[in-house]
């Protein structure tokens, strides 16, 4: 396995250089966006030196723009540890941003010290294949309270039982509406609801040129929801270790998706991916009345000057496979904060990164990225998330979805997770396009997933 990874990251750098000469990736503003945020300064006890007393430079990578919140962190961080100063660069976090990313990670040249990772199949990745220091050794020396701050329980578990990334992001998924669509047809914003449901009030919202509901396909898609609501540990793999795809709640994502959109209820699948379509311009623009996604669509809803609408945006729980359930697609902890295994700087890029999880992140609280601190305050990240947007937001509703108890979907004993993702996408695509049949999606995701799991396994 080790040689199989070998060979495919010599041909990742080889595309990237062979990428890099073909020009940019575009300016593709990704869902890691966020609203430029509030600055606040470091404590003094971040202020350290490195230990040989010499000022050195450190790169940090992200899927953020940089004035969406993170340049407001650097430069707070910077303006407060004149010998540690850290770069902001921002990629984008897509097929070929992550590209991008890791063949920085595998060479010498210009290559961060600090980046982050948006999933666990890719973080799985980039521990598997050395891109990241085990941080362990770090967290000690820096005295970084990973329980207190964090909770142990909320970091992926590795075979090894080493830290390799730590999460700066608290996410909670969430249904927002056109309020407006809503109150038109005479229904309230569901607290407890089913994917049926769902379906129904999708219809019923659908009118002329607004579709009912949308999926941006870059970022998520019903049959993997669908079947997360149904099992959300470790989704993808059923009890006896091999592959749950062909659950009867991936069969019913899958058959949701495509009735929607065979019923004109949503946009196809190929079209939005032609049209590189997100949730927050379809939704914003009243293309679609309501969308499944996370709180840090708040970033656009205040974002007037791009998306100019004067109607309220509610927010909602995620449906559920059975009527009762609490799981939350979506939710969960991200943004996993890791030290390139190469950098020459990992004590100096270890204490940017405690100071950023107790104290920088918050310059990302009103673009709706929550922190993950479990001691942040709550009362301040609930007015920077509304700011003066209060006339945009279903204050109510968004308070419910902040108080709220879920169980966030994980993956963290899934095998080879890349591969498996990868396996869904294209028999979806393939039944979403009426290539095949929903059995022989099912039936050839089943025997391409236990495959590919039994070869890792070996």
């Amino acid at each position: 396995m080790k040689k199989i990874i070998g060979v495919s990251f010599s041909i990742v750098l080889a595309v990237s250089v062979f990428l890099s000469g073909c020009g940019s990736s575009g300016d593709k503003k990704v869902e890691e966006s966020t609203a430029a945020g509030a600055t606040n300064a470091p404590s003094s006890a971040a202020s350290t030196s490195p230990e040989a007393g010499k000022p050195v430079s450190l790169k940090f990578w992200g899927g953020v723009p940089p004035e969406s919140g993170p340049q407001s962190a650097v430069d707070a961080w910077n303006a407060a540890n004149p010998n540690i100063k850290v770069e902001y660069v921002r990629y984008v976090n897509d097929d070929t941003g992550n590209l991008k990313l890791e063949t920085a990670l595998l060479s010498n040249t210009d290559s961060p010290d600090i980046y982050m990772t948006y999933g666990d199949d890719k973080i799985t990745k980039r521990m598997q294949s050395g891109m990241a220091e085990p941080l362990d050794d770090l967290i000690a020396a820096t005295g970084f309270d990973v329980e207190g701050i964090i909770g142990a329980a909320n970091i992926k578990k590795f075979p090894d039982g080493k830290y390799y990334y730590l999460p700066a992001n608290k996410n909670i998924g969430s249904v927002l509406f056109n309020k407006s669509a809503l109150d038109e047809v005479g229904e309230k914003i569901p607290t407890e609801w089913t994917w049926d449901e769902f379906s129904a009030l999708a219809t019923k919202l659908n009118k002329g040129e607004r579709k009912g509901t949308m999926l941006d396909p870059q970022l998520s898609w019903f049959g993997d929801t669908v079947l997360q609501t149904s099992k959300p540990a470790d989704w993808q793999i059923a009890e006896d270790g091999s592959s749950n795809y062909n659950s009867p709640a991936m069969k019913k994502g899958l058959e949701l998706q495509k009735n929607l959109e065979d019923s004109d209820v949503m946009i196809k699948y190929a079209e939005a991916v032609a049209g590189k379509l997100t949730v927050q311009n379809e939704l914003l623009t009243g293309k679609a009345a309501m969308v499944a996604s996370a709180i840090y669509i708040i970033r656009y809803i205040k974002d007037i000057k791009s998306f100019p609408h004067d109607f309220q945006i509610a927010f909602a729980p995620y449906p559920q496979y059975e009527k009762g359930g609490n799981v939350n697609p979506g939710g969960g902890m991200g943004d996993y904060m890791s030290i390139n295994k190469n950098s020459a700087n990992k004590e100096a890029a270890m204490k940017f990164v405690s100071w950023y999880l107790q104290e920088g992140n918050m310059s990302m609280v009103p673009g709706g990225r929550i922190p993950s601190n479990k001691k942040a305050d709550t009362a301040k990240i609930a007015s920077l998330l509304i700011g003066d947007a209060g006339n945009l937001i279903d204050q109510e509703s968004l308070q419910t979805m902040l108080s709220g108890s879920f169980t966030n979907p994980t993956g963290y004993n899934v095998p080879a997770p890349t591969e498996l993702k990868q396996i869904f996408k294209d028999e979806m695509e393939k039944y979403l396009l009426g290539a095949q049949t929903i059995d022989k999606t099912l039936e050839t995701m089943k025997s391409l997933a236990d495959t590919t799991i039994k070869s890792v396994k070996k």
